[in-house]
């Protein structure tokens, strides 16, 4: 680390001095360690962040909680990957498309040649709690576009996605255990962070929402920051299936 300092200023305005190169991780454990344990990503200066991103220059930071809106954004997000891996593990032929937050959860376009059916996901899901147990470190890595073509060759679908990342963008990789991952982030920092998930079903699904192009299978899934919260949110669609 370097031995030039930069200022850190917090969201309650307050600043302080740390090392340049200094990460979110670093600060929130100065902070206390209980408040460290609890965090999982964070923004400096308005860009959402891993929490082990070094930080190069003064900046403005916040650190998310599962609890925040933007923490469990990102939970969500980091679960769709879970699912990714945990599909591949089942299905090494599996390609997969894009796996975007929704409200409430998740999902992730794939395309195999198994057809999912309802029991799949229990299967499906175990695998995923197996893997958040491992707890396995996610690492963000930038690769040039040479390197995410020979990564993702096998591919297609992520190629034309690496395609239509603009020239001027950095490519970035997020790898997890055996699993890799083209995408921007953030993520958590490790599988054992994702533990309230629940896979809820399977859809069809037009590749980029083109009905020209193949159909693909989309797993749907809800995930939150406690378990009470996920069972909260079970208790709301029975009472509502009641009321209908």
């Amino acid at each position: 680390m370097s031995n030039q300092q930069v200022t850190i200023q917090f969201p309650d305005g307050k600043q302080q001095y740390f090392a340049e190169g200094v990460t979110l991780t670093e600060i929130a454990k100065a902070i206390s360690p209980s408040f460290a344990k609890k965090s999982i990503a964070g923004s400096v200066n308005g860009t959402k962040t891993d929490l082990t991103t070094p930080i190069l220059a003064d900046a403005q930071i916040a650190i998310y909680d599962a609890q925040s809106e933007q923490g469990l954004d990102i939970i969500r997000h980091s679960t769709a990957h879970l699912l990714a891996q945990a599909v591949r593990r089942l299905y090494p032929e599996a390609n997969f498309g894009v796996g975007p937050v929704i409200e409430n959860g998740f999902y992730y376009d794939i395309e195999m040649a198994h057809t999912l059916v309802p029991e799949d996901l229990i299967r499906i899901e175990r695998e995923m709690k197996k893997i958040a147990n491992e707890n396995l470190i996610i690492v963000r890595k930038e690769v040039t576009r040479e390197e995410a073509k020979q990564l993702f060759a096998h591919d297609g679908l992520k190629l034309e996605l690496l395609d239509a990342i603009p020239s001027n963008e950095t490519v970035t990789v997020y790898e997890q255990g055996e699993f890799y991952d083209l995408c921007r982030g953030p993520h958590v920092p490790s599988t054992n962070k994702l533990q309230h998930f629940k896979l809820m079903n399977i859809s069809g699904a037009y590749w980029r929402g083109d009905s020209n192009n193949q159909m693909l299978q989309r797993i749907y899934g809800v995930a939150f920051a406690s378990k009470e919260a996920m069972q909260d949110y079970f208790v709301f669609l029975e009472e509502a299936e009641k009321r209908n």
